[in-house]
């Protein structure tokens, strides 16, 4: 596991073991179970990280009809609202989760997704929409803190399969999202997506409480609440610069603003969290080569898949006369056709990582997996004239993006201490949120340089632009792989990384 914590074992340590951070550890056996047992856990907790996947891709198509519904013209928020909650309480959730139970606070996320997307399908103003997708923004510590839990419950020779499946799981949106939010929204309107939204995690929570056991791992602790607090500021605040300078334009005082008061709370914290007894987050441990490495990986490998998923949709739906070098002038719900091999192979790469990272480590699959999503922008980048040049060279990203997405967590796994795993996780999936946020900006900029003409208020960017973009994917999946050069850990297999310190 990470070199930078010699005192912390990386397992389910003894009762009254020192912890990390002034801590106390204290941990019971998980029973035997039998195999068929372990494998319908995990089928539990993969649909239950579904739900994080669906509260962004079926929202989506709904976004018109609630603006129409609502006569406004922020519809953003319905996005930034919740995008912007997940950066505020991901870090405190997943310290909460460290000490109190992962279980439980898997099961307090599903609740939040499960009374906020009611409250957004019930709103009788826009008002009670933000709040709702406010509330719900909490349930996007799910997929962190199941990981984390898994990392504590299931034997250890299948924890790479299960981690690399319940994050390649998420793929299957890819595939049945489009077509749920279409049968939803034509039947139901943006409600019906909202209620399914609630109902769906209410169901498998259900089956969360009675099936999966909880982590046997405590770590006696206190809450910084200070700490959280900035450190959610921070996040929040650049999260929201990021994500309005287009709108306000990147050097009005609003965006300027927001990055100028995020790097003095960010200092700020920096600067607190020296002093408590129990920081939210150890920096020591942050500061090492194992997390900022890991961090790295999961900022540039969200910001390009990202990327892929804009260019493709303008690539697809732009037509060639207005594109001029690209565009095929299909429907949205043609995308399906390029997508849905996309997922089906993000899918089955879980199942490839499972097996390498127990055998070889996974830091292989995440050399491979950006290595292939480099070539793959390369491919797009200069030879997307045609439906086949597209398929193949989002085929051959797509391969890598699912290697890269379940390698990840199995990374974040082999470099923090077991009594910071679910803290740990969640900032490091903020962090990949803002990669995500920070290089779709950064390609919208790009391609604002290029415009060539406006069709109904829709700016067609020029064919340069679109190569530009692609470039800008596989320069970040290149820094992924020199990232992923430089880690120490991910080399032994999966059951060791996580029962060791390096």
């Amino acid at each position: 596991m990470s070199e930078q914590s010699p005192s912390t074992t990386g397992r389910a340590p003894d009762a009254g073991e020192p912890a990390v951070g002034g801590g106390t550890v204290t941990a019971n056996a998980v029973p035997e179970r039998p195999l068929a047992y372990w494998i319908g856990v995990l089928l539990v907790l993969v649909l239950l990280s579904e739900e994080v996947a669906y509260a962004f891709n079926l929202v989506t198509p709904a976004l018109p009809g609630m603006a129409e519904a609502f006569q406004t013209t922020q519809i953003g928020w319905v996005s930034t609202a919740f995008s912007l909650a997940g950066a505020i309480t991901a870090p405190l959730v997943g310290k909460l989760a460290d000490m109190y139970g992962k279980k439980r606070w898997l099961l307090i996320a599903a609740g939040t997704m499960v009374v906020g997307s009611a409250i957004v399908a019930l709103a009788p103003s826009f008002a009670f929409v933000v709040v709702g997708r406010t509330i719900e923004g909490v349930g996007l510590a799910i997929v962190p803190i199941t990981y984390s839990l898994m990392r504590d419950i299931f034997p250890k020779r299948m924890l790479a399969m299960a981690v690399s499946i319940s994050v390649a799981g998420i793929g299957l949106t890819g595939i049945v999202g489009p077509i749920i939010a279409g049968v939803l929204i034509d039947n139901f309107g943006y409600r019906g997506v909202f209620w399914a939204l609630a109902l769906f995690p209410l169901a498998i929570g259900i089956l969360v409480f009675l099936v999966v056991p909880e982590s046997p791992v405590r770590v006696r602790s206190r809450i910084d609440w200070a700490g959280a607090g900035l450190l959610g500021l921070a996040l929040a605040v650049l999260l929201l610069g990021v994500g309005e300078g287009a709108t306000w334009g990147w050097t009005d005082w609003k965006t300027l603003g927001c990055f100028v008061v995020a790097v003095l709370v960010f200092m700020a914290w920096v600067g607190y969290e020296r002093r408590p007894e129990f920081p939210l987050v150890d920096l020591t441990l942050v500061r090492s080569r194992a997390v900022v490495t890991t961090m790295l990986a999961s900022f540039t490998s969200q910001g390009v898949i990202a990327l892929q998923f804009v260019l493709l949709s303008f690539v697809v739906q732009v037509p060639r006369e207005l594109g001029g070098t690209y565009g095929f002038g299909e429907s949205a719900s043609a995308m399906a056709a390029y997508t849905s091999p996309a997922g089906v192979i993000s899918m089955a790469m879980g199942f490839v990582v499972g097996w390498l990272a127990e055998r070889r480590g996974a830091r292989l699959p995440l050399w491979v997996g950006f290595a292939l999503a480099a070539a793959g922008s390369l491919v797009l980048a200069f030879a997307h004239d045609t439906p086949t040049q597209v398929v193949i060279g989002y085929f051959v990203y797509a391969v890598g993006g699912g290697l890269i997405s379940a390698a990840v967590p199995n990374l974040v796994i082999a470099a923090v201490p077991v009594e910071q795993q679910a803290v740990s996780a969640s900032t490091i999936n903020v962090v990949g949120s803002l990669g995500s946020t920070i290089a779709v900006q950064v390609g919208f900029a790009i391609l604002l340089t290029t415009v060539v003409t406006v069709v109904q208020g829709t700016p067609i960017y020029g064919g340069a632009g679109i190569t530009a973009v692609y470039v800008l994917a596989a320069v970040l999946s290149v820094v992924g792989l020199v990232a992923g050069l430089l880690m120490r850990h991910g080399r032994r297999p999966q059951s060791a990384e996580a029962v060791s310190t390096v």
